[in-house]
């Protein structure tokens, strides 16, 4: 499995160049969130979404790349402020290499709580 779509979406993530990010999505990429109860599914709902956070967001910390047959992980650090996330993202990927769904687990859950407080503000 190829992952150059990967390191670019990763790479446009810590750069929070928005379009760049969407641009290595399937465009029926399906989000998980712990913001949001339901996923959110397709570009057009995802881009404000995750415009928001970019919005909110200091910096990303990319720490490892896990690889397995199927699936894609990051180990990750999220700087808000002085609120820090540890966090996975698992990204299962299309034939082409894209990103088909990701699921985003954060920790710890009061640190979320802020985060999601000022997520409401933006």
């Amino acid at each position: 499995m190829a992952l150059t779509h990967l390191h670019a979406f990763t790479a446009a993530m810590q750069r929070k160049d928005l379009d760049a990010m969407l641009s290595h999505m399937a465009d029926d990429v399906v989000l998980k969130t712990p913001l949001h109860v339901a996923p959110f599914a397709g570009k057009p709902a995802i881009r404000p979404v995750v415009d928001a956070l970019l919005a909110v967001v200091d910096r990303f910390e990319f720490r490892e790349i896990l690889q397995g047959p199927r699936h894609v992980s990051a180990v990750f650090g999220v700087v808000v402020g002085t609120d820090v996330l540890d966090g996975i993202d698992l990204w299962r990927l299309n034939d082409a290499g894209l990103i088909q769904e990701m699921t985003v687990f954060w920790r710890p859950l009061p640190t979320i709580v802020s985060v999601q407080a000022k997520l409401a503000h933006a």
